[in-house]
């Protein structure tokens, strides 16, 4: 396939997405997965690696991962909308969702808890989620 296949197919796409209002204004689609990362990728080590749950909870828990992967798996599928104004749609996700161990009492928030915070590599932290 040309290049000029390729931008005339994606851009094609494109209308076809816009005419059906789901391509918000200012956005471009994108059919592969351009990643973006603050900082070196990093390469764990899963024999250190763990995902912890602290602070206002009534029990702080560690995982391995191998606990963290016998963990309850959810499916979704959503339309990615990032800043840097591209669109990708109907990706597939899979993996452990807060929300579902929340739900089924796995992970028991006190009851002033509001919010989740995500504190990741390189001192990155993301609020990912409201309890409200």
């Amino acid at each position: 396939m040309s290049m000029f296949d390729k931008v005339f197919n994606r851009r094609q796409a494109e209308e076809i997405i816009r005419s059906q209002d789901r391509l918000p204004p200012g956005q471009s689609l994108t059919e592969k997965f351009p990643v973006l990362h603050y900082g070196p990728t990093p390469r764990p080590n899963l024999a250190s690696w763990d995902f912890r749950v602290f602070g206002e909870v009534e029990e702080e828990i560690t995982w391995d991962w191998e606990a963290f992967n016998q963990l309850p798996r959810t499916q979704v599928t959503m339309d990615l909308h990032c800043v840097t104004r591209w669109s990708k749609f109907d990706t597939v996700w899979e993996g452990v969702s807060l929300g579902q161990l929340v739900r089924e009492g796995i992970i028991k928030p006190k009851s002033g808890a509001k919010y989740v915070i995500q504190h990741c590599e390189y001192c990155w932290t993301q609020s990912i989620m409201s309890l409200n």
